[in-house]
This record gives structure tokens, sequence and C-alpha cells, in this order.
């Protein structure tokens, strides 16, 4: 059998194909966004596809559409970080034969396998699978793939509070000097409200940073009212903050989990009100190098967006790569 692996993470990619049951007697491709998903598939190179929703030229609600438009004969299970209700619903509408969330658990996988009766030519005792090639990874593909499930895991808790699908974007992970993030940030037109929390725990800290312009900020009270049916009194500092505090501590949550961390967070504090970018990020830190965590949260039903920034101490850095590194080497 043909399978396809589509996801634009290299960890995911592999991962999901070790998953795969041993003895199965099929061969394995892998496709690092939809667009290349898309073109195997209409050459007749994959009978089962294994797909990502989140990733970059083409995603994967559109490499359903296009599957079913087209009437291509492909089976898809749909693996993704994305576990809000709307994105699962699309996704069957789609088409897709089921939905697993990442990380993937391998009896889940071989359960639904099972279950649509995929799992038929088997290989001859002692004959092991050729693995599909794979790139080499690095500590930061091991990081960028955590952040990518946290971020799904803490988009259904802020789309739950709004009533709302929240898009999710593919998260980037980067260690550069502190200096380029300011340099970058950079806008002394562009004001922003920000919101942060400091976390600590087993020899990793660092601060998350949430931030909003000014007519997000402002819209929403009347947005959470709208959907709540309760009246805010427009309270937007109260709003802003408890918005803040769920994804912040949602998404560390998560990533912290995978890697077997215990980290103790902060309460939420304003870090600035109505500011300029370069007036919160200060160049005065100690912290020559550091790793960041950038994601984009955009919410279309509201017309609004956040981002988010999960910033790592330069001495944070080796003791999560190193925890990262378990990972590659299982």
């Amino acid at each position: 059998m043909k399978i396809l692996i589509c996801d634009d993470s290299s960890v995911a990619r592999k991962s999901i194909e070790l998953a795969l049951p041993k003895g199965w007697n099929i061969e394995v491709r892998f496709a690092e966004n939809g667009q290349e998903a898309l073109d195997l598939v209409e050459k007749g190179l994959a009978e089962l596809l294994f797909l990502d929703l989140t990733m970059p030229v083409m995603d994967g609600f559109e490499v359903l559409r296009r599957i079913k438009e087209k009437q291509l004969d492909c089976l898809t299970i749909v693996v993704s970080g994305d576990i809000q209700a709307t994105s699962q619903r699309e996704v069957e509408k789609l088409g897709a034969l089921g939905f697993i969330r990442k990380p993937v658990v391998i009896e889940e996988l071989h359960s639904l396998l099972e279950r649509y009766g995929l799992i038929k030519e088997l290989l001859p005792e002692n004959v092991q699978r050729e693995q599909a090639k794979s790139g080499h990874i690095e500590p930061t593909d091991i990081l960028k793939e955590m952040s990518n499930i946290a971020l799904g895991d803490a988009a259904k808790l802020l789309g739950d509070m709004l009533g709302s699908f929240i898009q999710l974007p593919v998260p980037d992970v980067a260690k550069q000097p502190y200096d380029k993030l300011i340099n970058e940030l950079h806008n002394e037109n562009y004001r922003i409200n920000m919101v942060s929390e400091g976390f600590v725990g087993n020899a990793i800290a660092g601060e998350a940073i949430l931030c909003v312009d000014n007519r997000t900020f402002s819209d929403l009270p009347s947005k959470l009212s709208d959907y709540h049916g309760y009246e805010f009194q427009d309270d937007s500092q109260s709003v802003f903050l408890d918005v803040a505090s769920t994804l912040i501590a949602a998404f560390l949550k998560s990533f912290s989990s995978q890697l077997d961390l215990e980290l103790n967070i902060s309460q939420p504090a304003f870090l600035g009100m109505s500011e300029t970018i370069n007036n919160v990020f200060k160049e005065d830190v100690k912290d020559k190098q550091v790793l960041i965590i950038t994601i984009d949260y955009e919410i279309p039903d509201y017309n609004l967006n956040c981002d988010l920034f999960v910033i790592f101490t330069e001495a944070s850095i080796a003791a999560l790569e190193e925890r990262a590194g378990y990972f590659i080497d299982e």
C-alpha cells in the first residue's frame, strides 16, 4: 500500500512513520506541505494520506477540499495539534476517515487502521520494512513540533472562551540575539498592549508575553459580551488579562509537560498599555542570546489577532536542547 505522510515538521513525519504497524507491507513517502502532498496524490503515489492541518504553502483543509473536488482516489487520516471541535467537524465534512491528535498514540492509530480494514498486506516474517529517508533532526525541530502541539491546546481553550474558531499559524522557533528581536519589532507608530507571565523550573526560565493592538484591546469586551450574553461593562483590562492568562498558561502547561518539566508560572501582569514595542522590550538585558517561540493567533470571526512571544533566557537554552535531544535519540 502506498502511504504518504504530509507534515511540515520532520519530527512529526518520522514519528508517524515509526508508529505504523511494523509488519505492514507499505511504501512510505513524505511531503512537507499540502501542495507537495496534492501533487503526489494526483500522480497516484498515495492510497492513504496522513495529513497535518497547519502547514505553509497549502494547509490540510485545502488539501482535503481539493481531493474531494477532484474526486481523487486517496483515503485521508488527519493527524494534527489543532484539536478545536470546529476543525474536527470540518475535516469530517471534507471526507477524512478520522482525526488523531498529536502527539500520536500508537494504539489509537492502529485501532483506526484496523477499524477500516486497512492493514491487509503483511510482510513475511523476519523481513523489516525499509524506512523512508528523512533529514537530520535538530533540537529546535523537536521544540518547534512541541510548540505546534502546545499552541493547538491553547487555541482550543481560547476558542471555547471566545466561542470562535482560532486560526492556527505555523510557530516560529529560533535562537537569536535579543537585540535582533527588538530591531524586528521596532515600530514607533505601532502601539500595543502587553501582558507578561514569568516562568522558572528545572534550570529553565523565561517570560511569555501576549500582545494585542489597541483596536483588538478595545473590541474584546464587546465581542465577548455578544457571545456570552453578558455585559462586561467595557472593562478591557480585566478581559485582556483573563484572555492572556488562559492562552499563556495553556501553552506553557502543554509545552512543559511534553518535555517533562515542572514550571512555576507567575501571575499575569501588564507590561505596557498602548506602548510602542521598543518601550517595552528593553535593550539593557543580560541575555545576549535567547530562544524565542513566536505565534501569531488569528480570530477570523472577531477580526482580531494577537501575538504570543515565549522567550527563554540564554542560560536555559542548553537545558532545553538537552531535553529535546532525548527525543532525537528515541
